[in-house]
């Protein structure tokens, strides 16, 4: 009963896969005994995650390097300072993959509460708990990508990100009940790549700063 596998466990994954709206609605409202709760829930799965690549033996610096050719990005020349920047970038992000996939809550929250859904009655901390269960919940996505990875050598980006945005969607047309349910699904996936390009321009901004302030990060860009 530690992990909830009495009951709790399945009925959150299930009802996290088909209405994570209505999960987190509860959740808001104060039931704390039908689900698993958003933080905990959130560390189990990126546990889940961490045991099981290890079990297959995949690094995850290089199944990241994969995701990220699989969206397009262009590899660096080998052996360039540009090759070795992005190689240190995803070695600190794949240490602390977990966190940087918590970081990206209260982004969402952010654009949720300030930007799409002012008018929601939720205050910002209430805002967080549907991103904590959606970005638990896109593990279990991940756990299918590093088979698929582990057996091809490849990563299902570009599906991952579609299922990802349709994901964020329709829990959002659960969740949100003062607009109609299309506008709050446009919404819900508005959400999710506002945060990441904020996300992003923040990333950008700190590299920046490296790059003119660190002597080894601007040997790295250069040419």
């Amino acid at each position: 009963k530690v992990y909830g596998f009495d009951g709790l466990f399945p009925r959150t994954i299930r009802d996290l896969t088909i209405r994570s709206g209505k999960v987190s609605r509860l959740y808001i409202r104060g039931n704390r005994v039908l689900y698993y709760r958003p933080v905990g829930y959130f560390f189990l799965v990126v546990t889940v995650l961490f045991i099981f690549m290890g079990l297959l033996g995949v690094n995850v610096t290089e199944y990241m390097k994969a995701a990220a050719g699989g969206m397009g990005v262009q590899q660096a020349r080998a052996g360039s300072g540009q090759e070795r920047l992005t190689t240190s970038i995803l070695q600190v992000a794949s240490e602390n993959l977990k966190w940087v996939s918590f970081m990206m809550v209260p982004f969402q929250a952010f654009c949720s509460r300030y930007l799409f859904f002012r008018k929601s009655g939720l205050n910002f901390l209430e805002h967080n708990v549907l991103p904590l269960y959606l970005q638990g919940h896109l593990y279990w996505l991940m756990v299918i990508e590093v088979i698929y990875f582990k057996w091809s050598g490849h990563a299902l980006s570009q599906a991952v990100t579609v299922v990802m945005l349709l994901y964020y969607g329709f829990p959002y047309a659960d969740l949100i009940d003062y607009q109609s349910r299309i506008k709050a699904f446009l919404k819900g996936v508005g959400v999710c790549i506002a945060a990441q390009v904020i996300l992003m321009m923040v990333f950008f901004i700190v590299l920046v700063v490296l790059i003119l302030t660190l002597p080894e990060f601007r040997e790295m860009v250069r040419p």
